[in-house]
């Protein structure tokens, strides 16, 4: 929870890596969808196999020590590398710039540490390749979008980036070592380790998300207009999205029959609230065992044929609206239903739903707009990987 609640706190909600392995939950790319499928192609190891050797060296070089929040800078690129990528394997070059196994990886570190302890190792290889291949384009696009934010930043604008990253990592920091419950930068270093990753590798993964973002906020401008006329032409051509079925609006007052002597007691006070006429809103939030017990017993609005209980969408629909229902027996329970609100079949209408369509079609803009800049990092990148990206094809030299 802490690590993606601290990769998602920037200026825009972009999703993480998509995919279907068992080691992690799916979501979305970590910045958009993927741009129109390309060839799939080509592989260079050679340059990898330099870019590893060069990254050797500088690990060579480097200071040892520090807190793991210690950074130093990569031959390759202009990002800041934490001292625990030199010398990892590096899985692609972009635009000359090192991606590193590690970085694709730390998302499922902790349960690959405990994979680690049950499987062969070839078989714990062959699912670190699966990650990898699986995962890979969406962090070389995260990787285009950081390097061209920071290829485009005077040192003004560095500055400034740099004191809005600062500022919203430190406040996950904070929010981190209270859920931690520890104190200082280094016990949350050490609570992070135990995880299989490190705070400098959360830094570092934050803050080529927050430039991935802030290049793509300042390239996708949507300043399109859209009139009333507009919103209603896309509602009547698409009025079929907006049809309902006969629906009904009602409360509920569940009692649970696993204690009985609660059960009577309680049936006692729903009998006499009925007679005085008590609200049925209150009696729910005051006896109810049902889900909707906070909320005043209030379901929302039911469609005709959806409930699982025929007797009881029949009752729905019969009964007048306002009157509560007599009581409803089952083995496990006792109920009294209250239809709120009856609707036929129609149409939600058009004020309802227009600030839904002005923000669906803007968003549309934006999403197609930020797939034609994405596709033009595509179209001129040099990639290099001993993996297959899909939908990218190397250039024949």
């Amino acid at each position: 929870m802490w690590q993606w609640r601290l990769l998602l706190t920037v200026l825009l909600a972009f999703a993480g890596c998509k995919g279907d392995s068992g080691l992690g939950p799916k979501v979305d790319n970590p910045v958009v969808g993927p741009p129109p499928p390309r060839k799939v192609g080509a592989r260079n190891s050679d340059q990898t196999a330099q870019t590893e050797k060069k990254q050797r060296g500088r690990e060579d070089e480097s200071s040892a020590g520090g807190t793991g929040v210690e950074l130093v800078r990569a031959v390759e690129t202009d990002s800041e590398v934490p001292k625990e990528l030199e010398g990892n394997r590096v899985v692609a070059t972009v635009n000359g710039s090192p991606l590193f196994e590690a970085e694709i990886l730390e998302r499922y570190a902790e349960q690959l540490m405990k994979m680690r302890e049950q499987v062969p190792e070839d078989q714990y290889r062959k699912q670190i390749d699966q990650l990898i291949e699986r995962d890979l384009r969406a962090h070389v696009e995260r990787k285009l979008l950081s390097e061209a934010m920071r290829r485009s930043l005077k040192k003004d604008q560095q500055k400034q980036i740099d004191g809005f990253m600062k500022k919203q990592l430190q406040e996950q920091l904070d929010q981190m070592k209270k859920e931690m419950k520890v104190t200082s930068t280094a016990e949350l270093d050490r609570e992070l380790q135990k995880h299989g990753t490190s705070l400098a590798m959360v830094e570092y993964q934050f803050r080529n998300k927050v430039l991935a973002q802030q290049y793509l906020a300042g390239k996708v401008k949507n300043n399109r207009k859209l009139s009333r006329q507009d919103l209603f032409a896309y509602y009547q051509q698409h009025l079929k999205e907006y049809e309902f079925k006969r629906r009904v609006k009602w409360q509920q007052i569940m009692i649970s029959r696993a204690n009985e002597v609660q059960a009577r007691a309680k049936l006692r006070i729903l009998a006499d609230g009925l007679q005085e006429g008590r609200d049925f809103g209150e009696m729910a939030a005051e006896i109810s065992d049902g889900s909707t017990a906070e909320n005043k017993g209030l379901q929302d609005w039911t469609n005709e044929g959806s409930l699982a209980d025929q007797k009881l969408e029949a009752l729905l629909f019969e009964l007048p609206i306002g009157a509560p229902s007599e009581l409803i027996e089952s083995p496990r329970s006792f109920q009294v239903v209250r239809v709120v609100e009856r609707q036929n079949a129609g149409h939600v209408p058009f004020d309802e739903v227009q600030e839904k369509i002005r923000l669906k079609l803007l968003q549309t803009d934006e999403q197609d707009e930020v797939g034609k800049v994405i596709e033009e990092l595509w179209d001129s990148a040099s990639i290099d990987s001993e993996y297959e990206i899909k939908g990218y094809e190397q250039p024949s030299s």
